[in-house]
């Protein structure tokens, strides 16, 4: 499977952009930030045309198992980062995104990658729409969470001057606290078209609206920690580091969002990760 090829090819060189990224923040080279970012490029052009090529050899979205839905994610994680061009200015975040990427192509890198017919409930247009605004807004959630956590650490070196090492070279704290808003709105909008477009499909292929399963309430329970974010940012004035821990709480629910049908129940309409 030529798709394979490049998919392994494409996580050689996130392994090496997350190491260039991670000696950037060490040594702070300016040859090394030449080369961090279009190292991060190449893996994600290379990675596109692995998901390309999958696409047309199945002959549908490559969104139905667990290696194509972890392989996905690494995917858009990579793509939004290059795309929001205020985090693409600083390059030192990719030391927090590029691990993300590489963990999750891991991940995918020793599930089965054997491409299978769909099974019938997933041969329907609401296949990519879905599943594509739902991994964006988990690409979007899970940036946020990035820049939270470097929000984090540049309040805690402002406190502490010193202790933090190269903490320094982040963006300051109104910066990171205004782009972790706008990641966190964008992906909160996706993530109620998530809810909308799951709620029509499965009307569609099960008589009901809302069949109350793990990864529809995980998914309500996140949109609900993203919501209340903003509530307390503009009805609580919470915009300092408890704002930045919501946003992370968020990502956590996001992650048992991702994974937590199968874990809590294998058997569940949701559950494909890890049996396919």
């Amino acid at each position: 499977m030529v798709n394979v090829v490049f998919f392994l090819l494409a996580a050689l060189v996130y392994a090496a952009s997350t190491l260039a990224h991670v000696a950037c923040w060490i040594g702070g080279s300016q040859r090394c930030e030449r080369f961090a970012q279009p190292s991060l490029l190449a893996a994600t052009l290379l990675h596109g045309i692995a998901i390309a090529l999958r696409w047309a050899e199945a002959g549908h979205a490559p969104l139905s198992n667990g290696f194509e839905a972890f392989s996905f994610y690494a995917w858009g994680v990579s793509l939004a980062f290059l795309l929001v061009g205020p985090l693409r200015r600083h390059v030192v975040l990719g030391v927090f995104v590029t691990p993300l990427a590489l963990t999750s192509i891991l991940v995918a890198s020793v599930l089965p990658k054997r491409v299978e017919p769909l099974v019938p409930v997933l041969r329907s247009y609401w296949l990519p729409v879905h599943v594509g605004v739902s991994f964006a807004a988990y690409a979007l959630f899970s940036l946020a969470f990035v820049v939270a956590i470097a929000y984090l650490l540049q309040e805690r070196n402002l406190k502490t001057p010193g202790r933090w090492i190269k903490v320094w070279r982040l963006p300051a704290l109104e910066t990171l606290d205004n782009l972790a808003r706008r990641l966190a709105l964008i992906g909160l909008v996706l993530m109620t078209g998530s809810l909308l477009s799951g709620s029509l499909w499965a009307e569609k292929a099960w008589g009901i609206v809302w069949p109350w399963e793990p990864q529809q309430i995980a998914s309500l329970i996140t949109w609900l920690i993203y919501a209340i974010y903003f509530y307390a940012r503009h009805s609580a004035g919470w915009r300092d580091r408890r704002a930045a821990w919501l946003l992370v709480g968020g990502f956590v629910s996001v992650l048992i969002t991702f994974v937590g049908a199968d874990l809590l129940m294998p058997k569940s309409r949701h559950s494909f990760l890890f049996g396919a």
